[in-house]
């Protein structure tokens, strides 16, 4: 990773969110864009977005991080998926308050994304616990490993542990037994296998526990709430199946009712 780019609007939540951008390119080693595109070009807005340029852009070189920032105006996700090709950019970053921005950000930036909404502004500043939902082969076609390093290099920066979440979806049951099929406990931490020799490959030793719930979306921000993370990374599959993996609801309700921070990975097209 060479390359992070996050975006901005002179928002709180968009200032919030690129305190994770301003992490992980200090973790990585990487530059970062601040790209501001100007859709209320009013001077209010605009003198708003100039001030949260300047106090991210302090921060960043605080650190000792290669940054600049960039004005442009235009479509937000017009101007960022054109910015990404232009630029050259491997990590582009946004700070999201609901599906419907998410969707179209999934779908039409080509490089990694990396989604962000922020819930405890006081929190974010050191994460203690990151939960990672595993189910569905969320993580494919490479987005294990890249999943991975993004989470050894948080995990690293703020010495946070990593819990791999799965949850075990009950089939109905006749007479007291389990139906042919129904996923058993050792079943379900078999198919955590892969994740955690790829974290231990990165020097991590994540957590592991397995659950029972019949939907995926309240059964993470039940125990997220339950074990108090600080933070939640949420894999999808990448751009061919995300629009059919958002509408089957689980991203829609972690979005909405996420107890803590949450982050919605998606690897780079194939």
């Amino acid at each position: 990773m060479q390359k992070i780019l996050m975006s901005v609007d002179g928002s709180f939540a968009a200032e919030a969110g690129a305190r994770y951008a301003l992490a992980l390119a200090k973790a990585c080693g990487a530059d970062l864009d601040l790209l501001f595109v100007a859709g209320d070009q009013s001077a209010g807005a605009m003198r708003s977005a100039k001030e949260s340029l300047l106090r991210l852009l302090r921060q960043a070189h605080a650190l000792g991080l290669t940054a600049r920032s960039v004005t442009e105006i235009g479509d937000p996700i017009r101007v960022m998926r054109d910015y990404v090709a232009r630029e050259g950019i491997t990590l582009a970053m946004a700070s999201v308050t609901g599906p419907e921005a998410a969707r179209r950000l999934l779908r039409e930036v080509p490089c990694a994304m990396l989604l962000v909404r922020v819930v405890h502004p006081g929190r974010m500043a050191s994460p203690h616990e990151i939960l990672v939902p595993v189910y569905g082969g969320e993580f494919e076609g490479g987005g294990l490993e890249a999943a991975a390093d993004l989470l050894a290099n948080l995990g690293g920066f703020w010495q946070a542990r990593i819990v791999l979440f799965r949850l075990r979806q009950p089939l109905a049951r006749l007479f007291d037994r389990p139906r042919v099929g129904e996923e058993t406990p050792e079943q379900a931490e078999r198919t955590l296998r892969p994740f955690i020799a790829a974290l231990s490959r990165r020097g991590l030793a994540p957590g592991t526990r397995v659950s029972l719930g019949r939907r995926h979306g309240p059964g993470i921000t039940a125990e997220a709430a339950a074990r108090r993370h600080d933070l939640i990374f949420l894999g999808t599959k990448g751009p061919k199946s995300v629009l059919q993996w958002l509408r089957r609801g689980t991203v829609d309700h972690v979005m909405r009712k996420s107890p803590c921070d949450l982050m919605l990975f998606r690897p780079a097209a194939a």
